[in-house]
């Protein structure tokens, strides 16, 4: 098989983002209803009047529904490296043939065992993470999406995920790789590794501070949620962007990208993070500046000082 499908996804969904989110933030009074209606969810949901082709639509919510497999899927592949790295150094049958599936059988290795776990660890911390937030943090509106955005949440984690294993060493479909390379070996551990780490868990830690902000606006000080209105979040990285959650998402991609350093899948991915989060960061941001008038003039939307 040569179609690479999970290129194909990640590519397909960037150029939705770039070539939709362009039409919306430049002519979108002359689009289809149905588009805006389609596209826009959230705070920043089409407010004007239905489309005939009435789209279908899911709770917002439903966001927390992502995570109950990310971090499933995660904790899969995470625990199935570490048998394939500790111990007989054989990866499941099904597991190669579903990786051939979607990344060809022309695939070979081109990160290091330890590059591999190391990014598995970290991605599965951060979709637990992003579980228990979605789950016991955040407080969600009864705002509604249109169905594609939460089909397109699924996909993006399961391909994500998928991306880190599929030129790894042990889940190609070549044989004869050396059990030496299979091994841990600290010797392929590189200061950049280190570096991305120490960014990663930054990024990590302030997201997880942007969630509970945002869900302290609807909490009152004894932790009851008393109220669904948005309001102005203050503190932490609010001081400077609009959606410190969202650049978070995408320093925390970047620096995978980085631990997977000769991968040519995962860019792909990150460039879809990237096209996504800075489209919803500046939807946000003009959202914010209408509603509040009051709204900080120094906070950008997404780049501290500059964009």
């Amino acid at each position: 098989m040569r179609f690479h499908v999970l290129k194909f996804q990640f590519y397909a969904m960037t150029a939705t983002i770039v070539v939709f989110g362009g039409l919306l933030n430049t002519i979108e009074k002359r689009l289809p209803t149905f588009i805006s209606q389609s596209y826009r969810f959230g705070k920043f949901s089409y407010e004007g009047k239905k489309s005939k082709l009435k789209t279908i639509e899911v709770p917002k919510r439903w966001f927390s529904h992502f995570y109950v497999f990310a971090a499933a899927y995660s904790t899969l592949c995470l625990l199935t490296a570490i048998k394939v790295y500790f111990f007989d150094g054989k990866a499941p049958s099904q597991a190669i043939q579903l990786l051939n599936i979607l990344a060809t059988t022309q695939r070979s290795f081109t990160v290091s065992s330890i590059a591999t776990l190391i990014a598995l660890v970290l991605m599965t911390a951060q979709c637990v993470r992003r579980f228990y937030e979605t789950w016991f943090v955040s407080v969600f509106s009864d705002a509604k999406m249109n169905l594609s955005h939460y089909i397109v949440g699924f996909s993006h984690y399961f391909g994500a995920i998928s991306a880190i294993l599929v030129e790894a060493p042990g889940f190609t479909p070549h044989t004869g790789v050396s059990s030496l390379v299979l091994r841990l070996n600290f010797s392929e551990l590189h200061l950049y590794h280190l570096i991305a780490v120490i960014i990663f868990m930054w990024a990590f830690i302030h997201q997880f501070r942007a969630a509970s902000i945002l869900a302290d606006l609807r909490r009152d000080k004894s932790g009851q949620v008393v109220s669904q209105k948005y309001r102005l979040p203050e503190g932490d990285l609010f001081q400077f962007v609009s959606s410190p959650h969202m650049l978070c998402e995408v320093i925390i991609y970047l620096c995978l990208m980085v631990i997977l350093w000769g991968s040519t899948v995962f860019p792909v991915v990150t460039l879809w993070v990237v096209s996504n989060q800075v489209e919803n960061a500046f939807l946000t941001h003009w959202w914010y500046q209408e509603k509040f008038k009051e709204y900080p003039k120094m906070r950008k939307a997404i780049i501290p000082f500059i964009l």
